[in-house]
Protein backbone atom coordinates (compact mmCIF):
# COMPACT_ATOMS: atom_id res chain seq x y z
CA UNK A 1 0.00 0.00 0.00
CA UNK A 2 2.93 2.14 0.55
CA UNK A 3 4.52 1.73 -2.18
CA UNK A 4 1.49 2.18 -4.40
CA UNK A 5 1.07 5.96 -2.22
CA UNK A 6 4.71 6.69 -3.55
CA UNK A 7 4.57 5.94 -6.62
CA UNK A 8 1.13 7.93 -7.15
CA UNK A 9 3.31 10.82 -5.49
CA UNK A 10 0.61 11.47 -3.05
CA UNK A 11 0.38 11.62 0.66
CA UNK A 12 -1.54 9.00 3.02
CA UNK A 13 -3.85 11.00 4.15
CA UNK A 14 -5.16 12.02 0.56
CA UNK A 15 -4.97 8.06 -0.38
CA UNK A 16 -7.38 7.81 2.73
CA UNK A 17 -9.52 10.59 1.16
CA UNK A 18 -10.60 8.42 -1.50
CA UNK A 19 -10.21 4.87 -0.57
CA UNK A 20 -10.96 3.22 2.77
CA UNK A 21 -8.10 1.02 2.95
CA UNK A 22 -5.68 -1.57 0.65
CA UNK A 23 -8.78 -3.77 0.11
CA UNK A 24 -10.85 -0.77 -1.41
CA UNK A 25 -7.96 0.46 -3.52
CA UNK A 26 -7.23 -3.25 -4.88
CA UNK A 27 -11.17 -3.18 -5.69
CA UNK A 28 -10.79 0.07 -7.34
CA UNK A 29 -7.37 -1.36 -9.48
CA UNK A 30 -9.76 -4.39 -10.03
CA UNK A 31 -12.86 -2.22 -11.56
CA UNK A 32 -10.53 -0.44 -13.45
CA UNK A 33 -9.21 -3.90 -15.15
CA UNK A 34 -12.80 -4.86 -15.40
CA UNK A 35 -13.21 -1.89 -17.50
CA UNK A 36 -10.40 -1.78 -19.81
CA UNK A 37 -11.16 -5.67 -20.71
CA UNK A 38 -14.91 -4.68 -21.72
CA UNK A 39 -13.24 -2.24 -23.47
CA UNK A 40 -10.94 -4.42 -25.77
CA UNK A 41 -13.82 -6.50 -26.13
CA UNK A 42 -16.10 -4.63 -27.92
CA UNK A 43 -13.65 -2.74 -29.84
CA UNK A 44 -14.78 -2.90 -33.39
CA UNK A 45 -17.86 -2.63 -35.35
CA UNK A 46 -21.06 -3.69 -34.22
CA UNK A 47 -22.61 -7.09 -35.14
CA UNK A 48 -25.47 -7.25 -37.36
CA UNK A 49 -26.45 -10.91 -38.05
CA UNK A 50 -25.24 -14.22 -35.81
CA UNK A 51 -22.40 -14.73 -37.76
CA UNK A 52 -21.17 -11.57 -37.12
CA UNK A 53 -21.67 -11.58 -33.84
CA UNK A 54 -19.53 -14.46 -33.40
CA UNK A 55 -16.60 -13.24 -35.40
CA UNK A 56 -16.78 -10.27 -33.17
CA UNK A 57 -16.49 -12.49 -30.34
CA UNK A 58 -14.03 -14.09 -31.28
CA UNK A 59 -12.03 -11.28 -32.40
CA UNK A 60 -12.31 -9.71 -28.92
CA UNK A 61 -11.66 -12.82 -27.44
CA UNK A 62 -8.43 -12.25 -29.48
CA UNK A 63 -7.45 -9.08 -28.20
CA UNK A 64 -8.56 -10.00 -24.41
CA UNK A 65 -6.08 -12.97 -25.01
CA UNK A 66 -3.63 -10.88 -26.15
CA UNK A 67 -3.95 -8.17 -24.00
CA UNK A 68 -3.83 -10.65 -20.76
CA UNK A 69 -0.56 -12.57 -22.36
CA UNK A 70 1.06 -9.42 -23.27
CA UNK A 71 0.66 -7.88 -19.44
CA UNK A 72 2.05 -10.69 -17.26
CA UNK A 73 0.82 -7.91 -14.04
CA UNK A 74 -3.11 -9.01 -15.21
CA UNK A 75 -2.11 -12.59 -14.65
CA UNK A 76 -0.43 -11.93 -11.40
CA UNK A 77 -3.53 -9.76 -10.52
CA UNK A 78 -6.15 -12.65 -11.52
CA UNK A 79 -4.57 -14.64 -9.51
CA UNK A 80 -4.20 -12.91 -7.04
CA UNK A 81 -8.19 -12.16 -6.59
CA UNK A 82 -8.88 -15.87 -7.01
CA UNK A 83 -6.80 -16.77 -4.59
CA UNK A 84 -8.47 -14.21 -2.31
CA UNK A 85 -5.47 -12.39 -1.65
CA UNK A 86 -5.78 -8.00 -1.26
CA UNK A 87 -9.81 -8.51 -1.64
CA UNK A 88 -12.53 -9.22 0.63
CA UNK A 89 -15.28 -11.47 -0.65
CA UNK A 90 -17.56 -8.57 -0.59
CA UNK A 91 -15.10 -6.97 -3.91
CA UNK A 92 -15.68 -10.34 -5.68
CA UNK A 93 -18.93 -10.66 -5.79
CA UNK A 94 -19.20 -7.35 -6.89
CA UNK A 95 -16.66 -8.07 -10.03
CA UNK A 96 -18.46 -11.01 -10.96
CA UNK A 97 -21.93 -9.56 -11.00
CA UNK A 98 -20.53 -6.74 -12.91
CA UNK A 99 -18.99 -9.58 -15.14
CA UNK A 100 -22.60 -11.49 -15.25
CA UNK A 101 -24.31 -7.89 -15.98
CA UNK A 102 -21.54 -7.66 -18.83
CA UNK A 103 -22.08 -11.44 -19.98
CA UNK A 104 -26.10 -10.88 -20.20
CA UNK A 105 -26.12 -7.34 -22.47
CA UNK A 106 -24.15 -9.85 -25.25
CA UNK A 107 -26.30 -12.52 -24.42
CA UNK A 108 -29.11 -10.32 -25.09
CA UNK A 109 -27.76 -9.06 -28.29
CA UNK A 110 -26.58 -12.38 -29.74
CA UNK A 111 -30.39 -13.41 -29.06
CA UNK A 112 -31.80 -10.74 -30.92
CA UNK A 113 -29.52 -11.51 -33.82
CA UNK A 114 -30.61 -15.14 -33.70
CA UNK A 115 -27.03 -16.57 -32.79
CA UNK A 116 -27.20 -17.38 -29.06
CA UNK A 117 -29.55 -20.45 -27.80
CA UNK A 118 -33.32 -19.34 -26.96
CA UNK A 119 -34.54 -23.09 -25.63
CA UNK A 120 -32.85 -21.87 -21.81
CA UNK A 121 -33.80 -19.06 -19.91
CA UNK A 122 -30.88 -16.09 -20.71
CA UNK A 123 -30.42 -15.79 -16.90
CA UNK A 124 -29.52 -19.51 -17.11
CA UNK A 125 -26.94 -19.24 -20.21
CA UNK A 126 -25.50 -16.14 -18.46
CA UNK A 127 -24.56 -18.09 -14.96
CA UNK A 128 -23.17 -20.79 -17.36
CA UNK A 129 -21.10 -18.72 -19.67
CA UNK A 130 -19.84 -16.48 -16.66
CA UNK A 131 -18.99 -19.27 -14.54
CA UNK A 132 -17.24 -20.98 -17.60
CA UNK A 133 -15.55 -17.40 -18.23
CA UNK A 134 -14.23 -17.35 -14.41
CA UNK A 135 -13.06 -20.92 -14.77
CA UNK A 136 -11.12 -20.48 -18.07
CA UNK A 137 -9.71 -16.59 -17.01
CA UNK A 138 -8.49 -18.77 -13.52
CA UNK A 139 -7.17 -21.65 -14.97
CA UNK A 140 -5.29 -19.62 -17.25
CA UNK A 141 -3.90 -17.02 -14.72
CA UNK A 142 -2.60 -20.34 -12.77
CA UNK A 143 -1.56 -21.37 -15.64
CA UNK A 144 0.92 -18.64 -17.02
CA UNK A 145 3.01 -18.61 -13.92
CA UNK A 146 4.36 -21.85 -14.62
CA UNK A 147 3.64 -22.10 -18.47
CA UNK A 148 4.85 -19.93 -21.55
CA UNK A 149 2.42 -17.80 -23.50
CA UNK A 150 3.22 -19.73 -26.65
CA UNK A 151 1.67 -23.09 -25.10
CA UNK A 152 -0.93 -21.79 -24.07
CA UNK A 153 -2.19 -19.40 -27.18
CA UNK A 154 -2.85 -22.77 -29.13
CA UNK A 155 -5.77 -23.93 -26.32
CA UNK A 156 -7.97 -20.08 -27.23
CA UNK A 157 -9.74 -21.39 -30.39
CA UNK A 158 -10.47 -24.49 -27.96
CA UNK A 159 -12.40 -22.52 -25.16
CA UNK A 160 -14.10 -20.10 -27.96
CA UNK A 161 -15.79 -23.54 -29.17
CA UNK A 162 -16.59 -24.83 -25.49
CA UNK A 163 -18.73 -21.13 -25.65
CA UNK A 164 -20.09 -22.18 -29.01
CA UNK A 165 -21.37 -25.42 -27.66
CA UNK A 166 -22.63 -24.10 -25.06
CA UNK A 167 -24.53 -20.94 -26.58
CA UNK A 168 -25.02 -21.77 -30.40
CA UNK A 169 -28.64 -22.66 -31.00
CA UNK A 170 -29.37 -26.06 -31.01
CA UNK A 171 -28.91 -27.62 -34.74
CA UNK A 172 -26.57 -24.65 -35.78
CA UNK A 173 -23.86 -24.95 -38.26
CA UNK A 174 -20.70 -23.89 -38.04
Amino acid sequence: FNRIIAAAGISKGAMYYYFADKADVYGAVLDHVLDRMAAVALAGEAPRDAEGFWLAIAQGLERLNKSFFAEPQLAALARGLYQGGGSDPATYRRLLARSADFVERVLARGQELGAVRDDLPRDLLVEAVTGLLVAVDRWFAEALAERSYEELLPLAPKVFELMLDLLEPRGATR
